[in-house]
């Protein structure tokens, strides 16, 4: 039985980070808790390296209510975190507001709801499950979407855009390893249907695309996170040329630039350029293929003594232009105002 291995993942990483080690010695940490075989084998070695580490582990499950079993798996989620000696909250989530997709509103109130108990508990950092099948279902999520290098990059190790760091010590692990683990003991860990659900493109990814790809190829996993890591290596280099060209000014859930230097741009470049703006502006994907085009047609369309440019690029997200300049933004709603689209990855 694969144990050791989830250990050793949580502790390297922390002894190769020895600033976070400072920063997370004796302070309470967040766990994303869902209950699931992966959140529980982070719980666990989070609990188990705590003697090392000085770190005081607190398991935070995020409760959705998008079935309604969802009660039933928080209070099996309490009970495992009860046996495995780490103190529990659980967080419920807000409803869904119009003009957000499902799948998109569940991650950033996930994320809100982290950020939120981590500042209550003074946590120095949150922490979350994922792993290196999550890695590569997140680079083909964003091949499909088209994103730039910066969301090829899929998620990072180590994340700052949340405010408290946000930490993914198991990026390495396949997550049979993770099933494993958490298996040991006698844990039996909460099954959630709702990563099931066939609407769900992430779902779509793991259940169908993957899978399929994977008959042909069988080390697609391992080629797409070596593609995340070029991609990262890359996107430094990618965003400062962009940057350079563009010049954006990124506000709230917004993001503006002079329309002649979007224009300027060689079409190669558009489709980069227009992810970094959207991630900017805070928008969890890039414009669709056919919101670039609708985009371009209006863009030549204005140099020609057109209207004005405006179109809808996806999500809820939508191009206008105000004078001189354009910019992508997130039309408020009137209610339920105040979620933010920010980095995602899969499952806890």
């Amino acid at each position: 039985m694969t144990i050791q291995p989830v250990e050793a993942a949580v502790a390297g990483f922390f002894s190769r980070r020895p600033e976070l080690a400072r920063a997370v010695r004796d302070a309470p940490v967040a766990v994303a808790f869902s209950g699931g075989p992966d959140s529980t084998a982070l719980l666990r070695a989070m609990r188990r390296c705590a003697p090392r580490f000085a770190w005081s582990p607190v398991a935070v499950h995020v409760d959705h209510r998008l079935d309604d079993g969802s009660a039933r798996r928080a209070r099996s989620a309490s009970r495992i975190a009860a046996r495995l000696e780490v103190p529990f909250q659980v967080h419920v989530a807000r409803s869904l507001p119009r003009g957000w997709s499902l799948e998109e509103w569940a991650r950033a109130e996930r994320y809100r709801l982290l950020v939120a108990a981590a500042r209550s508990l003074g946590a120095a950092a949150v922490l979350t499950a994922h792993h290196r099948l999550d890695q590569a279902e997140t680079v083909l999520l964003r091949i499909l979407f088209g994103s730039g290098a910066a969301g090829l990059g899929a998620m990072r190790p180590v994340s700052n855009r949340l405010g408290p760091p946000l930490l993914r010590p198991l990026l390495d692990l396949a997550p049979g390893a993770l099933r494993d683990y958490a298996a040991h003991g006698g844990i039996e860990p909460v099954d959630d249907p709702t990563n099931r659900a066939s609407g769900s493109r992430r779902n779509f990814v793991r259940r169908c695309l993957l899978p399929a790809l994977g008959a042909e190829v069988p080390d697609i996993d391992e080629r797409l996170v070596r593609l995340a890591r070029a991609a990262r290596r890359a996107e430094p280099t990618v965003r400062r040329v962009l940057d350079e060209a563009l010049a954006p000014r990124p506000g709230e859930q917004s993001c503006e630039v002079e329309a002649e230097a979007l224009a300027r741009l060689p079409a190669s470049l558009w489709p980069a350029a227009l992810a970094r703006l959207h991630r900017l502006a805070g928008a969890a994907y890039p414009p669709t293929r056919n919101a670039r085009r609708e985009l371009a047609r209006q863009l030549d369309r204005r140099r020609r003594g057109g209207r004005s440019v405006g179109c809808d690029c996806g999500g809820g997200w939508r191009w206008e232009q105000s004078r001189d300049r354009l910019r992508v933004l997130r039309p408020r709603p009137r209610e339920n105002q105040g979620i933010g689209s920010l980095e995602v990855g899969g499952r806890e």
